[in-house]
């Protein structure tokens, strides 16, 4: 008789443990209801779990919008998502403007020092053509001297 309510204690705990890990997948929040219910039957009140519980929007799944403020998606590394324009760019600062905020999904993000930008050209204004055809002079008259 032991050993049998042992076995339904370690059954019971290693299931509870299972769905705290994937409490976040959509298969265990539709389950949720019928967990509150049981967990009610034993004295453990919606409330408690709920706090413990708090209900995450599904993976992938925009908040719901609030009507006076604009929805921002925040990533637990800080990072943002944007895309926009055709193109997709990671950010630790909120998204530029025209671009959408985007769930940030599995994987790595290596950060990579921005490369310096090219340094300024210094404009040289063309030769005076005066200037040029006295030079061109000189160099013709330096090639007779010294024939």
């Amino acid at each position: 008789m032991r050993g049998k309510v042992v076995n339904l204690l370690v059954l019971m705990v290693f299931l509870s443990s299972w769905a705290w890990y994937f409490r976040d997948t959509q298969t265990v929040r539709q389950w949720r209801p019928s967990i509150e219910k049981g967990l009610a039957k034993v004295g453990v009140s919606a409330d408690a779990v709920r706090h413990y519980w708090p209900l995450a929007p599904a993976p992938g799944a925009l908040p719901a919008a609030r009507s006076s403020a604009a929805v921002v998606l925040t990533s637990p590394s800080g990072i943002h998502k944007c895309s926009g324009g055709g193109e997709t760019i990671y950010t630790d600062k909120p998204c530029p403007a025209g671009s959408q905020t985007q769930a940030v999904s599995k994987g790595s993000v290596t950060v990579v020092e921005a490369p310096l930008a090219p340094a300024a050209k210094v404009a040289v204004a063309p030769p005076n053509p005066a200037q040029q055809a006295q030079t061109l002079r000189d160099q013709a008259i330096d090639r007779v001297i010294s024939q």
